[in-house]
């Protein structure tokens, strides 16, 4: 019974080291993050949309939002074009409903 538990206690140590050490961000890449949280942020509180959209910023810049399906498509497009437009974020994919509406456009 005790080396089952040790075998589990080092089975789930690894896993959790695994899954630590894939998540730890350089300060570059917090900074980048930050930087395009910001913008993101601050369109939908200007587009009025801070209450119908979330979004995920990946380390290497990268944005993926997610809008309401209340969302019209002129409205999202507009927010995306926004987005892309500025030198903190490296690319945007919008998706609404579970489909994407806007690929990644990268820089």
């Amino acid at each position: 019974m005790h080396i089952i538990r040790v075998i589990s206690l080092v089975i789930f140590s690894s896993i959790l080291v695994g899954c630590v050490t894939d998540s730890v961000l350089t300060q570059e890449e917090v900074e980048n993050q930050n930087k395009a949280s910001e913008v993101v942020s601050g369109v939908l509180f200007e587009k009025d949309l801070d209450d119908s959209a979330s979004y995920n910023i990946r380390k290497s810049g990268y944005v993926v939002i997610l809008f309401d399906e209340s969302v019209s498509s002129k409205r999202y497009t507009e927010v995306v074009h926004l987005l892309r437009s500025s030198p903190n974020i490296k690319g945007v994919r919008a998706e609404q409903n579970g489909a994407e509406v806007c690929g990644i456009n990268p820089r």
